[in-house]
């Protein structure tokens, strides 16, 4: 190891010369991690208050009607889902929508069991960035006004089943607030 110092603190920061990577997958990426988004980009993520199937529905037919070239493929996304204390892995069936034009853009809708509940749909989009961030909100604005109300606003009963602080409904309007759709 290197002990390297910084210049304003003092502190010391240990460099690890021989340290092992995580081991590689066929593709030449780290296993256990997502890739990362491209230049400039970023990824988005909110728990929506509707089940993904339904969501997947009305998103179809907004596309359609804003003339968007799409495909909609399945995957599957996996998670841990806890009983009593002990985490076990799921797999969540994901709607995914590869949209080609207005711009590059793909949505993932699924639906997750992190409790004995209920279920948390989320809304996923792996890499946002200059190009695509109009046409994205473009999107999500029709389809957020089709709703019966807005996707970050879950009921009473949703956020006592999945518990008053789940962090995921907590920062749901903030998440649609960053990418300019919510108040």
């Amino acid at each position: 190891m290197e002990k390297v110092g910084t210049a304003n603190t003092g502190t010391m920061v240990r460099k690890v010369k021989n340290a092992k990577s995580a081991p590689k997958r066929k593709d030449g990426a780290a296993a256990g991690k997502r890739p990362a988004a491209g230049d400039g980009g970023f990824q988005w993520r909110s728990a929506i208050s509707f089940t993904a199937q339904s969501t997947s529905t009305l998103l179809r037919t907004v596309l359609d009607e804003l003339g968007a070239k799409f495909r909609r493929t399945r995957s599957e996304r996996s998670y841990s889902q806890l009983y009593a204390v002990l985490p076990f892995p799921r797999v969540a069936y994901v709607f995914r929508f590869e949209i080609s034009e207005p711009c590059e853009l793909v949505i993932d809708l699924y639906d997750t069991y992190p409790a004995t509940s209920g279920a948390l749909t989320f809304m996923e989009i792996p890499e946002l960035n200059d190009e695509n961030i109009e046409g994205a909100r473009r999107i999500l604005r029709e389809l957020s006004a089709r709703l019966p109300r807005p996707p970050w606003k879950f009921t009473a009963v949703q956020r006592v089943q999945h518990g008053l602080l789940e962090p995921d409904i907590l920062r749901a309007r903030k998440n649609w607030r960053t990418i300019g759709i919510a108040d």
